[in-house]
């Protein structure tokens, strides 16, 4: 296992902003020659997804050696976003016009902006193609942008507790401790989530939801107020290529953050039917 930073150059935002010199903290775990895996982080996570035993990342029972994703057959690679405060360009990042950290000043950034960033430092990383992207609320709304702006870089999709659009996020997940500081760090993520929406620009949800060509395997959990399992399975059905799946559990989007022996072996069996459709289409078009 590894982590560091990515240099990934200036960065122009959607909002024409250009920051510069723009780094994205990273942990990558598993067989560098593997098929790769991009985790993406909720809110309230970071780039340490598989960690240390001493350590542990904050979905290290998920992935790791004999797990769900397993990284004796697979590379796992997680950024800490755009935007964020544990080693990528954000907040608690020195501002080069002002010599002092950017805090609560800090651009306002998009999931698009995030997707396009983490784009740049796979490339770095001479990682070119994807076997999946997964993540949970933020990180699903990155997902999603992901499957749309880069259609063709990954075969499967599991974005988890996350609808098309946002409505206002506030104090979900409760990332907060007592301290300014603390809130100012996470000030560009609740900014990005809340004008999360994959059809502006697009022509709606709709038409954005047909620009996915990889296979979605889309999870809701139930008594989960943030993300309604009912906008979920509407919005899955759009997706040309999808399933829906519902976990039933008490503790709403929390759980894709925990409760892994409800899901995980969806995951493991998805990205093996996911392989051998790939492997079967290749096999078919070498025979022509």
């Amino acid at each position: 296992m590894e982590t560091g930073i990515v240099e990934i150059g200036h960065l122009v935002l959607e909002s024409g902003v250009v920051l510069v010199n723009v780094q994205l903290a990273y942990e990558r775990t598993g067989r560098l020659d593997a098929p790769h895996v991009l985790v993406c982080h909720a809110l309230t996570g970071s780039h340490v997804t598989v960690g240390t035993d001493d350590y542990p990342g904050w979905w290290s029972g998920l992935v790791g050696k004999g797990k769900s994703i397993d990284t004796n057959e697979l590379s796992v690679i997680s950024f800490n976003a755009l935007g964020g405060s544990d080693g990528s360009t954000g907040p608690l990042t020195v501002n080069p016009d002002t010599g002092e950290l950017y805090r609560n000043l800090f651009p306002e950034v998009t999931i698009r902006d995030m997707v396009h960033a983490e784009r740049r430092a796979l490339t770095v990383l001479g990682v070119n193609r994807l076997r999946a992207v997964i993540g949970g609320s933020l990180g699903g709304m990155r997902v999603l942008e992901w499957g749309i702006m880069y259609p063709e870089g990954m075969d499967i999709l599991f974005p988890m507790a996350v609808t098309p659009q946002s409505t206002k996020i506030g104090n979900m997940e409760s990332p907060f401790g007592n301290s300014r500081n603390d809130m100012e760090s996470f000030y560009p993520l609740i900014r990005a989530m809340n004008t999360h929406d994959i059809g502006r620009g697009r022509g709606g949800v709709e038409l954005a939801s047909r620009l996915i060509s990889a296979k979605v395997v889309a999870f809701a959990f139930t008594h989960d107020p943030m993300f309604p399992t009912d906008e979920i399975r509407t919005f899955a059905y759009m997706i040309p290529n999808s399933i829906y799946c519902l976990v039933n559990t008490k503790h709403g989007y929390e759980s894709f953050l925990t409760e892994f022996e409800k899901w995980g072996l969806i995951i493991k069996q998805s990205m093996e039917v996911a392989l051998w459709r790939q492997s079967k289409s290749l096999y078919l078009a070498s025979a022509l």
